[in-house]
């Protein structure tokens, strides 16, 4: 574990010496930061270097000394406790995008009580919207299916391998991931889901990117596929 920090530090480094920007992005977040990404560097011939997994496991990276520019976290907690820690310059925090979950399988809601249907979510330890799944299971009205195959992917991109291989039958997903055949989780049941990204360091590079992230292009694109606006 330590030696693949290593390497991937060593790699990223490489990469910086080159004048590319590197990005660390929560795994909901990952497609439509694509669509972001391709767009800004047709505008500006600028290169993107984009790493994903749950936001847990990106903090770890970042905490071993994974030299990323700006990380995109699910969460607000874990982009301001960067900001606490580091205490230094361009080490800023700031909301993009506010998330939501969908149950993908089932017919109705009432899917979610019943133990005979296995689900999935997104690790509750290191990714928030597994979190959020897990207080919507916590509703007195789906007890009865506590007792269901529960499967815990990586994060949520994992989640929903899980549920379209057909491997379990329901999924706690977030909207943005636009699975097929999804329906609305109420947005009361569970804490919100306010998503903030964090700079990690400074330069120009990152303030042409940022400058596009904050774009109204942007905001409606995030919009699109999903997302609600910051609070």
């Amino acid at each position: 574990m330590r030696t693949a920090a290593l390497l991937l530090i060593l790699l990223f480094s490489s990469l910086h010496a080159q004048g590319q920007l590197r990005v660390a992005v929560a795994a909901n977040f990952k497609p439509t930061l694509e669509r972001i990404n391709r767009a800004f560097e047709a505008r500006t011939g600028l290169s993107v270097l984009l790493s994903s997994a749950s936001t847990g496991m990106l903090v770890t990276q970042i905490e071993h000394g994974a030299p990323f520019d700006i990380f995109f976290a699910a969460d607000r907690l874990t982009p301001m406790r960067i900001v606490t820690s580091r205490n230094q310059s361009g080490v800023k925090a700031f909301c993009y995008a506010q998330g939501s979950l969908v149950l993908a399988g089932g017919d109705t809601l009432a899917a979610l009580a019943n133990p005979k249907l296995s689900l999935a979510i997104a690790n509750p330890v290191t990714a928030p919207y597994g979190t959020a799944a897990m207080q919507v299971l916590a509703r007195t009205q789906f007890a009865a299916g506590s007792t269901r195959k529960l499967v815990r992917g990586n994060n949520v991109a994992q989640a929903y391998q899980f549920w379209l291989s057909g491997a379990v039958d329901l999924a706690l997903l977030p909207t943005a991931l636009r699975a097929p055949d999804t329906i609305p989780i109420p947005t009361a049941w569970h804490a919100p889901i306010v998503q903030y990204a964090v700079t990690l360091r400074e330069g120009d590079i990152l303030d042409t990117y940022l400058a596009w992230i904050r774009s109204d292009t942007v905001r409606h694109l995030i919009a699109e596929v999903g997302y609600k606006p910051c609070p």
